[in-house]
């Protein structure tokens, strides 16, 4: 999903900070014990997120311990392992298989292809774990390499790529099919026609001295006025969380959607612009988030 989908430490208090590492440490334990020590490379904050989402939506048990790894050969590391932490380990590694196949489809990265083809085995492990969201995925990538295709000629909106990707984020975050799962389709779409469009912001001058598809280039839309439209992407995306039934690392969770996800894009612009006044603050935009996604909804 980009890398945007992470917590904000400023808003979060030790327990919380070490709560989110300690879920990321055991995320990559997880992916190099279902998948191989070479995949602990996929390993985002993004599929941390989600790990945590399900494990507080759904409650299973959850295992702790101590250990140490390569990065951190010193000290024993806190981790957290659960069920929810498997899915979200394989939904991780059916996402990067296919953003490698996508980078060596659209950009003939060279990187891309290396990576898909020793991601094979794991992504095959993945897959026969979880068929439903690898057919999503596969067929979602493939449909949204085809709409940017489209849109390059005017044959398809430029949004319609993001939607795509959004639908296919979508049913990656069902685990289960049950009277939750409409609600986590909503967050998972939303969310990720957010990052793809927040993607598209952040990187619309590279996208266009490189000559590549840009949703924001063709829609005609400076990269400035951008963000309006992300916040309420991002608000639908707080609306569908609001209504799951979450209490554990509940706020921790909110600090993802609420701040989290705009650090990039704050980053982004305090280094391009510097006191030109042509950009909304992250600050004010932070702000209008938490004003308009979830007043109705707040379960504080």
């Amino acid at each position: 999903m980009f890398g945007y989908v992470i917590a904000n430490d400023e808003s979060l208090d030790e327990a919380e900070k070490s709560r989110w590492h300690s879920a990321y440490c055991g995320l990559c334990r997880t992916i190099g014990k279902r998948c191989g020590r070479h995949c602990r490379l996929t390993l985002t904050f993004d599929m941390t997120f989600l790990a945590l989402l399900l494990q507080s939506l759904y409650e299973p048990a959850e295992h702790e311990g101590h250990a140490r790894c390569a990065l951190h050969p010193a000290k024993p590391q806190p981790y957290e392992m659960s069920e929810a932490m498997d899915y979200a380990a394989d939904v991780g590694i059916l996402l990067a298989y296919h953003k490698c196949l996508d980078d060596w489809n659209d950009e003939r990265k060279l990187s891309g292809r290396v990576s898909a083809a020793a991601l094979h085995g794991a992504y095959a492990k993945a897959a026969s774990r979880q068929p439903r969201v690898a057919l999503a995925v596969a067929q979602g990538m493939a449909d949204v390499l085809e709409l940017e295709r489209e849109a390059m000629t005017g044959k398809a909106s430029p949004e319609a790529p993001a939607n795509r990707f959004g639908a296919l984020l979508g049913e990656a975050f069902i685990w289960r099919d049950d009277m939750w799962a409409a609600d986590l389709r909503r967050l998972g779409a939303w969310l990720g026609k957010f990052v793809y469009m927040m993607d598209a912001v952040v990187d619309y001058e590279d996208d266009a001295k490189a000559g590549t598809f840009n949703p924001v280039a063709l829609m005609g839309i400076s990269p400035d006025d951008m963000g309006e439209s992300l916040t309420l992407l991002i608000s639908n995306a707080t609306q569908a969380f609001e209504k799951l039934p979450l209490e554990q690392d509940i706020h921790l969770l909110r600090s993802v959607l609420y701040a989290g996800v705009w650090q990039k894009y704050r980053a982004h612009f305090e280094k391009v612009e510097k006191g030109a006044g042509s950009v909304q603050s992250a600050v004010d935009i932070e702000t209008a988030s938490h004003g308009g996604a979830c007043a109705e909804n707040r379960q504080e």
